[in-house]
């Protein structure tokens, strides 16, 4: 055998090598993309399928009977967040306590949006469980805060909404990240 011949034998043995090499490597990133994508399924799934807690169950409750007797009296579409229809509230006056405003907040993120909430509103939201109903959240919690902070007598809710956004983003955005990586977006 030549030398020629011995070095082309050489080259074709290293690219099967690489070859072989590199579809296992594929493979292995397939499996393991497979794996969270379904580990992340089931945890989005066990979270839609809790039972809203029962002070959100009557805060839906009454805020339906609301606006039913009433519509006229809901101007804007931020007065029927899924937020606002599950009880989430701020501030010094009727203001939840910080567990109850979170516990709603997590929640809202999994739940199906109310029917009372007019539907192009409600698709802004995004599914259950998305990197778009959670970025939605901290936008909305965020555009409120925003609206108000210059104004006097809404310091104690805006810290509110500040504090909630940032508790929000510390907790859940790797999560939130993760759903939107393995496309669970929208």
């Amino acid at each position: 055998m030549e030398f020629e011949d011995l070095l082309l034998l050489v080259i074709l043995i290293i690219a099967a090598y690489i070859w072989i090499v590199s579809q296992i490597e594929k493979k292995k990133r397939e499996r393991e993309y497979a794996e969270k994508h379904a580990e992340l399924q089931a945890r989005r799934s066990r979270e839609m399928q809790k039972p809203l807690p029962k002070h959100m169950q009557r805060a839906l409750s009454q805020f339906e009977a609301e606006y039913q007797q009433n519509p006229g009296a809901f101007k804007s579409m931020h007065e029927f967040s899924p937020l606002a229809c599950f009880g989430y509230k701020v501030g010094k006056t009727n203001g939840l306590p910080e567990h109850l405003r979170r516990e709603i907040i997590y929640f809202t993120w999994y739940a199906e949006i109310p029917s009372v909430v007019p539907r192009q509103y409600a698709q802004e939201w995004g599914e259950p469980g998305t990197s778009k109903r959670f970025s939605k959240i901290r936008s909305h919690l965020s555009m409120l805060a925003n609206q108000r902070r210059s104004r006097k007598g809404y310091e104690v809710a805006v810290s509110h909404w500040d504090s909630d956004v940032n508790w929000l983003r510390e907790k859940y955005s790797d999560l939130a990240y993760q759903y939107s990586q393995f496309g669970f977006k929208s």
